[in-house]
């Protein structure tokens, strides 16, 4: 397997802990456009980018809240396994993306903030030409220790494919915004409420 070895060591990880012990899955992607690509999906917890890491078959670096990488310790930690910080992180991430090497993000800017969407990753996807792949991660939401108890047991973890925006089908990044919205929100809003049948 080709890469850095902090990426081979770190993906080894993530798929130890995440595939393993909880049986993580990716469903509907059939292939990866050839060159660079942004990764983006909906971000619940700070599961996500080993999740995506496990799952994801080439090497990649992930844009992170910049807060993150306060504790010297942490943020030593998050730079190893390919974490960019914020403020800096896109420019960063546009070198990278030039270089051939993909790229995570999360375009709400935080966690659980949908519908609100950042512009970053369409921006930077504008300006490179590197498409978006878009995914939805599925019951990575509550609190640990019980989702993790939840995984174990019922394997419900998983990260769906939903769509690439290819950055040559729209004339501005307000337009691949819309375009992120109309995509993932349906997704969205049925997780929810499946979830909230499920605690009836």
């Amino acid at each position: 397997m080709k890469g850095d070895l902090r990426w081979r060591l770190g993906r080894f990880l993530s798929r130890l802990l995440m595939g393993f012990l909880w049986g993580v899955g990716l469903k509907g992607m059939k292939g990866i456009p050839d060159g660079p690509v942004i990764v983006a999906a909906n971000h619940s917890s700070y599961m996500d980018p080993p999740l995506i890491m496990a799952l994801w078959p080439r090497e990649i670096f992930f844009v992170a809240h910049g807060g993150l990488f306060k504790n010297a310790l942490f943020g030593a930690f998050l730079r190893f396994f390919h974490g960019l910080p914020l403020p800096g992180a896109y420019k960063e991430a546009h070198r990278l993306l030039t270089e051939g090497y993909d790229i995570g993000i999360f375009p709400e800017g935080g966690r659980n903030r949908l519908p609100d969407v950042k512009r970053g990753a369409f921006r930077m996807s504008l300006k490179t030409g590197a498409p978006v792949m878009l995914f939805y991660i599925h019951n990575n939401d509550g609190f640990p220790p019980l989702k993790w108890l939840r995984w174990f047991f019922f394997r419900d973890l998983y990260m769906e494919f939903i769509t690439t925006l290819d950055p040559r089908d729209f004339p501005s990044e307000d337009e691949m915004v819309e375009a992120f919205k109309r995509a993932i929100l349906p997704v969205h809003l049925k997780h929810q409420g499946k979830g909230k049948e499920e605690k009836e």
